[in-house]
């Protein structure tokens, strides 16, 4: 047997070096798709056994169409959680097209202070939700009023990364303690 291993290694050593390969072997169909095209966007962070999950879907839009984000918050106690904060709610969204900075600006939220339980062992869904506000003199005012003006997310074409966060705190004897510090970022493509 060791005496085929060695003719057969330096045969594909000697056909490798003969020169460049005509190019990919397409394998399957002559039709078959090229490389798929991610469904989603997806990103997760935990902080003190609480974590916020975030998916948005479909990845790739085309201009006009809707995106869904949800939002989903879970923790590892036993008991339900409590948290305080914002009675506008604890998850907030904005987005901002990375090729020029075009942006719905930072969310904005009440100043009241509300409770927020969240279940054992369940999850809390937050849907995508937005809010902002516009400034005449802002050079994103003409955008930011077609954006709210929209209850569905759909966006102009460009690469646009939509930022997650929490608001709110764990010590409810308080509002405006340490905030929970969950945030992240989502990235889709619009298409023309």
């Amino acid at each position: 047997m060791r005496a085929l291993a060695a003719p057969l290694a330096f045969a594909a050593v000697v056909l490798a070096a003969c020169g460049p390969s005509p190019g990919p072997t397409q394998i399957g169909p002559p039709d078959a798709p090229g490389p798929s095209v991610p469904e989603l966007a997806a990103g997760e962070v935990t902080d003190d056994g609480i974590t916020l999950a975030v998916t948005a879907e479909p990845a790739v839009v085309s201009a006009g169409e809707a995106i869904e984000v949800e939002a989903v918050l879970t923790h590892d106690r036993r008991e339900p959680l409590t948290l305080v904060g914002s009675g506008s709610g604890i998850v907030f969204f904005s987005v901002t097209r990375l090729e020029d900075g075009l942006t719905s600006g930072s969310p904005g939220w009440r100043l009241d202070c509300r409770q927020h339980i969240l279940p054992a062992g369940e999850p809390t869904v937050v849907p995508f939700s937005k809010s902002g506000g516009i400034d005449s003199e802002d050079p994103n005012a003409e955008f930011r009023e077609r954006f709210f003006a929209d209850p569905e997310l759909t966006l102009p074409p460009g690469t646009w990364r939509i930022d997650i966060t929490t608001g709110g705190t764990t010590q409810i004897q308080e509002c405006g303690g340490p905030a929970l510090g969950l945030e992240l970022s989502l990235v889709v493509t619009v298409t023309e």
